[in-house]
């Protein structure tokens, strides 16, 4: 019997995948990991309280932060600032994966926002 938990879909079209430390108890970080679907969307949104680091793993797209649309393949990494809006669109025929390394930045709390289209 399979006891993973089941993937959670976040932002639109990110499907969260499981991670697990290893070795701790209590991670010293957020890490996440997520795939995308081809011609599927993490919709636009927006953070309080943290940024982003995504690292694309596999596949190829386009990221929008702020104004700037970004095109991405494996091995490149964008960061998010707080209080910027960001999305990511899969462009390729193949899942996009990317990890979502999350810092957080000030005193604010944390929280997102779903944009409109």
């Amino acid at each position: 019997m399979n006891t993973r938990p089941k993937p959670a879909v976040l932002h639109g079209g990110a499907q969260r995948l499981p991670i697990r430390w290893a070795n701790v108890e209590q991670p010293p970080i957020t890490i996440s990991r997520y795939r995308v679907a081809p011609a599927d969307k993490v919709s636009l949104h927006v953070h309080t309280g943290k940024g982003e680091y995504w690292v694309i793993v596999t596949g190829s797209g386009t990221v929008e932060v702020g104004d700037r649309t970004i095109p991405v393949v494996e091995g490149d990494v964008v960061w998010t600032p707080p209080r910027v809006p960001h999305a990511l669109t899969n462009t390729g025929s193949s899942p996009l994966e990317f990890v979502n390394i999350v810092q957080l930045v000030g005193d604010e709390p944390l929280s997102t926002t779903e944009l409109a289209p």
